[in-house]
């Protein structure tokens, strides 16, 4: 069963964030994923892994990381750069992604938006 997809952002659409025109970048796909606690995390994990394999042959792939919560927390970030949204939007739209996300666990919720860096003088870099 596929996924559900919940906005992690309210004044706008994940879809909306994929199709901005011109395209910018770099970009970072940030997607918090809920996992029901009686779901089979080796097999959310495995299939996690063959997503990952498929999204890195795509153009604009540069890394990805995942980070799960500490003691009993239920919940993943998937941390994701990509060289702009366009190259996002089109492997996310790839049929083997698409048909691999369908083995992730019932329950499985995504929750993702697409960001940039921010630049705060003396704090952090932007683009």
């Amino acid at each position: 069963m596929a996924p559900t997809h919940k906005p992690l952002d309210n004044s706008t659409t994940f879809e909306a964030m994929l199709s901005t025109n011109p395209p910018v970048g770099p970009v970072v796909l940030l997607n918090v994923i809920s996992i029901p606690r009686e779901a089979d995390k080796d097999l959310f994990l495995k299939t996690w892994r063959r997503t990952g394999e498929v999204l890195k042959k795509a153009p604009g792939y540069i890394s990805t990381q995942l980070h799960h919560a500490i003691g009993d927390g239920s919940f993943i970030v998937n941390y994701a750069i990509w060289e702009n949204n366009e190259d996002l939007k089109n492997a996310l739209a790839l049929p083997e992604f698409k048909k691999v996300c369908e083995d992730f666990p019932d329950g499985t919720e995504f929750r993702a938006a697409v960001l940039q860096k921010a630049a705060i003088d003396g704090i952090c870099v932007g683009v």
